[in-house]
């Protein structure tokens, strides 16, 4: 589930439970807890003064992550791919070890 679909139904709880979410504080608390563990994790060194503002922030934090998820998985492309590989040192062949010249 994505951010926006879950701020959506999680903006629909007041309706069902409104004692429930009368307090701003306590309705962001819940909003956090509900987010997915990367997200909570990032979304946890900073402080928020409204639910809007956590709203806004872990939309924007969604969208680095995919962004960078999507980055990753370009650059492992384009390895697969044949992209610039590297000798690794148990790759030398016996003629340079030797010292001998391919003919």
């Amino acid at each position: 589930m994505s951010v926006l679909e879950y701020a959506s139904a999680f903006i629909k709880l007041p309706h069902f439970a409104p004692a429930f979410m009368e307090d701003e504080k306590l309705k962001m608390n819940y909003f956090e807890v509900g987010l997915n563990p990367n997200l909570k994790e990032r979304m946890s060194v900073h402080q928020y003064i409204s639910c809007e503002d956590i709203y806004d922030t872990v939309v924007n934090v969604e969208k680095a992550m995919k962004e960078k998820n999507e980055y990753c998985n370009e650059q492992r492309g384009n390895k697969m791919e044949g992209g610039p590989v590297r000798k690794s040192a148990l790759s030398v062949s016996t003629q340079e070890v030797s010292g001998e010249l391919p003919q």
